[in-house]
Formats: structure tokens, C-alpha cells, sequence
């Protein structure tokens, strides 16, 4: 079996490109931008449609990371550290995603 020939595999590599679309915005500094919270619903949904390795709780656990930067109250020395953690998050799921794209 080719490794592009389930749909699934597809469609788990263009979650991982948007994750690095993600990660590109956040290393742009787009702190309100939308895109965000819209990849980590659709993550969820996509993950629990498939039954994929990402694990539910590491979703939202990026999720709540991308929400808190949307506070315009946070310091910079904290916003960078949430940052930082919204990046290792998404570097985590995009490990799973080609793993179950490899696998």
C-alpha cells in the first residue's frame, strides 16, 4: 500500500501542514488571528472521526494555549513562554501525524 493512497493519509498530511501553517503564525507574532482555533476544532473532530494517535487531550491542551494568546493583558516574557509551549504542542502533533501517515 502507498503511503498516499487512503484518503485519511491525505488528509492527516494536510492536518500537518496546517499545523506548520500554525506555527508559522505564531513565529510571525499574529497573536489575534483565527486560524488557530479553527485547526484545533477541526483536529479534534478529524482525530475523533478517525480514531488517529493524537491524543484528545493534547489537543485541547493547544487549544487553551492558543486561547490564552488571544488575552491582550499578558506580558511579554509570559506570552512568549505560552508561545513556546503552543509550538512544542504543535511540533508534538505533527510528529503523531506522520507517524500515522508512516505507519
Amino acid at each position: 500500500m502507498s503511503l498516499l493512497e487512503s484518503t485519511s493519509s491525505v488528509t492527516t498530511a494536510l492536518m500537518a501542514g496546517f499545523a506548520l501553517f500554525v506555527v508559522y503564525i505564531r513565529m510571525k507574532g499574529w497573536l489575534e488571528s483565527n486560524v488557530p482555533i479553527f485547526y484545533y476544532v477541526s483536529l479534534g473532530a478529524y482525530m475523533r472521526a478517525i480514531d488517529g494517535r493524537v491524543p484528545f487531550w493534547l489537543t485541547c491542551t493547544g487549544f487553551a494555549l492558543g486561547l490564552m494568546l488571544r488575552f491582550e493583558f499578558m506580558n511579554t516574557a509570559f506570552t512568549s513562554t505560552v508561545k513556546f509551549l503552543e509550538i512544542g504542542v504543535l511540533m508534538v502533533i505533527v510528529y503523531l501525524s506522520i507517524a500515522m501517515i508512516l505507519s
